[in-house]
């Protein structure tokens, strides 16, 4: 089919986006954030918690917070991370953004899978896209 597409390309990811999902992504980051959830934690607990290293923890802490989703808090010799609650949430709407088409745009679409006969529209949850969940801990 050669159909010429009228709508204009969706724009291009910010890449702090990216960077943020690339973050979490990772299994054992996915572990390290939904920790983080329930409060602030120094390099040695997040590895006694996870049973990870030392230095594999502070990898994977480097790498959350060069996302710019992780702060950090300096106690003497000792560094405290927490979540980014404000650039979780950021991420939380992007992510919602990418993933729930608007009326306008399907309405808009020439696939057959959205166009005007579209019968039913995927409506957003009330629920966070994002909760840490204790079962990821495990």
């Amino acid at each position: 089919m050669n159909t010429k597409l009228t709508n204009p390309p969706p724009p291009a990811l910010a890449p702090d986006f990216v960077s943020g999902l690339q973050a979490i992504a990772e299994p054992t980051r996915a572990r390290i954030v939904a920790l983080l959830g329930h409060g602030e934690h120094c390099v040695c607990d997040v590895g006694d918690t996870l049973a990870l290293s030392p230095a594999l923890v502070s990898h994977h802490l480097r790498s959350l917070r060069e996302s710019g989703l992780l702060r950090e808090r300096r106690s003497g010799r000792w560094v405290y991370y927490s979540l980014d609650i404000e650039a979780l949430e950021q991420l939380r709407e992007a992510v919602t953004r990418l993933l729930t088409p608007t009326d306008e745009a399907a309405t808009a679409c020439l696939c057959s899978d959205c166009g005007p006969e579209r019968s039913s529209r995927p409506v957003a949850s009330s629920q966070p896209a994002f909760a840490p969940f204790p079962e990821i801990l495990s």
